[in-house]
């Protein structure tokens, strides 16, 4: 089970990109929990607190593929260094600005924050054989499920020990070494700009494979927003509405495990395909959760939502490498980014405005199986248009062979 892995690792270049993205993907989400505990400190009020967070994730959201486009255009070491030194320094307006500033320094540090993880996503293709990409992709989602499993557990212990202010400045140093790490690795000095094409303001999204894999993470992220919803009043109606953490720890472990296994195999099952079933298994589990009645039953669904979930997660990058427009090749790993985010902003408004207090977080449930359904559909397109590209490329090959038999030979 072990040996896509053991060979991956191998690879001259790997190792040093995989610990660049584990200590930024560790920073990240103890920034998030540390910075709204810093806010409340600083600030002594739960809505502003909130402003804050908000105006991060937004700015993070909405420039994370200008990020992308520059590493394209300019070449990864060029983009990650003038990113570097404009996140110190909004990291340094943050911590040393007065509170009245604070609003505004979350925003500028979404804003700079340096594309790594498209960086990072874009550079696999280069690094690994084609038969390791699977491996790399799935270790990839795999350190990113477990950072954000470790990372809001490791805010209290922090806590105990220093200021969450101090907090944000650690979390913010572990983003900036993370970056320094990527700059020194061989797969960033050594990757070329790509050339690029006529200029796009939608960029990928021109591409419509493209953009039916990113609809599908989207939906991914749709259905996890809904989760969080259900798993709240799922749990309040069975006596603790902090029972819900458990319930999401289980579905991030189940995430876990699904994306590891996948990893660690060669499927028979062409890609396309391996989507359009994780997603109906998604879906049929979840329209399970929303009527099958008990906490201990509702805890082995959402064990099994992740064990489809996690590979699924690991899929659409890969796909994204393999049909993205070269000249796309980190942006589209951004534009992922920006569209993750979205799709779990509408999913926690949406199951929201579906559950009532003391509901069982049924509508929830379903809402959330809906994604899962689009997805399904979303990644049965990408099927589609990838046999149909295989047929006209062989029907292409095949013409070419035929007039190469009728012509006469060269000198």
């Amino acid at each position: 089970m072990l040996t896509p892995y053991r060979r991956l690792l191998a690879c001259p270049g790997v190792p040093r990109l995989l610990v660049a993205g584990l200590v930024v993907k560790l920073g990240t989400p103890v920034l998030s929990l540390a910075l709204l505990l810093s806010a409340v400190d600083r600030l002594g009020s739960y809505a502003v607190a909130g402003l804050v967070l908000t105006g991060h994730a937004l700015a993070l959201a909405l420039c994370a593929p200008l990020g992308g486009r520059m590493a394209d255009r300019y070449g990864p070491r060029p983009a990650l260094t003038g990113y570097l030194a404009a996140h110190t320094a909004a990291y340094a307006l943050l911590l040393f600005a007065p509170p009245v500033l604070m609003i505004g320094a979350a925003v500028l540090l979404g804003a700079t924050t340096p594309p790594v993880g498209s960086v990072i996503r874009g550079a696999w293709p280069r690094l690994v054989p084609e038969a390791s990409l699977h491996a790399a992709y799935a270790l990839d989602n795999a350190v990113n499920e477990l950072m954000f499993i470790a990372g809001p557990l490791l805010v209290p212990v922090l806590t105990m020990a220093i200021s969450a202010h101090s907090v944000v400045a650690a979390a913010g140093g572990a983003v900036l070494l993370g970056t320094a790490l990527l700059l020194t690795s061989s797969s960033v000095r050594q990757a070329e700009r790509v050339t690029p094409g006529r200029f796009l303001l939608a960029g990928p999204l021109t591409h419509r494979p493209t953009l039916l894999l990113l609809t599908i993470a989207a939906c991914g992220t749709f259905t996890f927003g809904c989760l969080r919803i259900a798993a709240v009043a799922a749990a309040g109606t069975s006596g603790s509405a902090a029972l819900a953490g458990i319930l999401m720890g289980l579905l991030s472990a189940g995430a876990l495990l699904g994306t590891l296994g996948y990893g660690a195999r060669a499927w028979p099952i062409a890609p396309g395909r391996l989507l359009v079933l994780f997603s109906l298994g998604e879906a049929l589990i979840l329209v399970a959760a929303a009527w099958l009645p008990g906490f201990a039953v509702l805890a082995v669904l959402i064990t099994l939502v992740g064990l489809a979930t996690g590979p699924r997660d690991a899929v659409v990058p890969a796909l994204l490498a393999d049909h993205a427009p070269a000249r796309y090749r980190t942006e589209v790993f951004a534009w992922l980014n920006t569209f993750m985010w979205a799709g779990y902003g509408l999913g926690t408004a949406a199951a929201g405005q579906l559950t009532g207090t003391g509901e069982t977080g049924a509508g929830a449930f379903v809402t959330a199986a809906a994604g899962a359904v689009v997805a399904a559909l979303a990644g049965g397109f990408v099927s589609r248009l990838r046999r149909s590209a295989t047929t006209a490329g062989d029907a292409d090959h095949a013409t070419g062979a035929e007039a190469a038999m009728k012509k006469p030979p060269t000198e």
